[in-house]
This record gives structure tokens, C-alpha cells and sequence, in this order.
């Protein structure tokens, strides 16, 4: 495997899942525009309606920023969240620190590939988390820079895999620290709790819109709501 042709392929791969996620808000916000639409075409009198109805694009033009203000506002408090780097992120994970005078042996080679790698690669050593609950093998790290990364692993991967292997698994998150990889996932992380809260509202919706459900405005707040 060409390294370097790896390293570009990583990075358009990056760049596509930020062009998706800027497609997916996008989406978001015509989608609901189209509801707010629906919603005011079923709720216009036959009068209205004979006379061609209209004037709809200001509340159309109050709808996008209001589902960009929520997007937006909720992202802000998420990445404001995580501001203290990648310890926030790890704790939010469910895993816990490991001591630099940790007795584990497993817990001691984890810190030993840690701080050979952080040397090797002239970057700060990390904090060392261990998420002890997940028997698979996985890993992450996190963080805005190398100064207050993290880097976390699974008891699975300190159970399963050899020095060797768990040196490859380290220095791949390493490469994550190295190339702004954590900031991004961050921010990215902001975007898709925005979207989770629209999520959210549109299920209170569902969940407390009863009774008339033969009108019309019940109905349209309905269909917003499944938006």
C-alpha cells in the first residue's frame, strides 16, 4: 500500500463527509420550508385559496432562520460543551483515566505504546483512557490540539491484540491528533447534535399535539412534526 496515496484518499474522504453534512442541513431546512408550505395551503380558506392565497414568503424566509438559528445555537452549546478538549469527550464515552503509576499490566503496556509513540512523533503525550465496558476492539482520540488530546481504547483491544498490534492501533489515532482530524470530528459532532435537536422537537410535537385531528391546522402541525 502507497502510504501517501492512502493519506490523500483519508483526507477527500474527509472533505466529502463535510460536503454531506453541509447537503444534509440544506435538506433539512427545504424539507421543513416544504411542510411550513403544506401547512399553509391546507389552513387557507376557499376564498383564499380561488384568489391564488400567497404571501407566505415571509414566513417562509422566518422558518429557514429559524431552523438555521436551532441548528446553529444547538451546535454552539455542544462544541461549548467539549471546549476542554478531548478529556470531556472520553468522560462523555464512558471511559476512565488511566494513573501514570497504574500496577495493570495491561494498563502499563497501554501507556508504555502510548508514550513510545507520543515520543517517536514528537507530540505531547495524551492523556490514556480505557473505556473498561467494551469488549470489542475499537479505539478513538480526541481533542482541539495535541496539547489536550486524548486517546482511548477498548478492554477488548487491551485483551486481544498483541504489543504490536496495539502499537498500530495507537499510531493510527496519533494520525488523527497529527492532521486536525479531533477538531473536526468536534465540530462535526456540534452539526449533528443541532440536527439530533430538531429530531427532538418534532417528536414533542407528535407526542403532545392531540385532540381535532380532523382540522386542518391539527393536521399541518402534524405533518411538521413528522418533518
Amino acid at each position: 500500500m502507497n502510504f501517501f496515496e492512502h493519506q490523500q484518499k483519508a483526507r477527500a474522504s474527509s472533505r466529502r463527509l463535510v460536503v454531506l453534512f453541509a447537503l444534509a442541513v440544506v435538506g433539512i431546512v427545504l424539507a421543513i420550508d416544504l411542510a411550513v408550505w403544506l401547512a399553509l395551503e391546507m389552513m387557507q380558506s376557499p376564498t383564499e385559496a380561488a384568489r391564488g392565497g400567497g404571501g407566505h414568503a415571509g414566513i417562509l424566509l422566518f422558518t429557514t432562520l429559524a431552523t438555521l438559528a436551532v441548528i446553529g445555537i444547538s451546535s454552539l452549546v455542544r462544541i461549548t460543551m467539549l471546549r476542554s478538549g478531548g478529556a470531556e469527550v472520553a468522560r462523555a464515552m464512558g471511559a476512565t483515566p488511566v494513573a501514570a503509576d497504574t500496577r495493570d499490566p495491561s494498563l502499563r503496556r497501554l501507556r508504555n505504546v502510548v508514550e513510545e509513540i507520543a515520543i517517536a512523533s514528537s507530540v505531547p503525550v495524551p492523556d490514556v483512557y480505557v473505556m473498561e465496558e467494551e469488549d470489542g476492539i475499537n479505539a478513538f482520540a480526541a481533542g482541539y490540539s495535541p496539547t489536550d488530546a486524548v486517546v482511548a481504547v477498548t478492554r477488548g483491544a487491551l485483551d486481544r491484540l498483541n504489543r504490536d498490534e496495539l502499537q498500530g492501533v495507537i499510531a493510527h489515532e496519533f494520525s488523527h491528533i497529527l492532521n486536525g482530524d479531533m477538531r473536526l470530528n468536534i465540530r462535526l459532532m456540534g452539526v449533528l447534535f443541532g440536527i439530533l435537536v430538531l429530531g427532538i422537537i418534532g417528536r414533542r410535537i407528535l407526542m403532545h399535539t392531540g385532540g381535532g385531528r380532523d382540522s386542518k391546522g391539527v393536521a399541518a402541525v402534524l405533518a411538521a412534526g413528522v418533518v
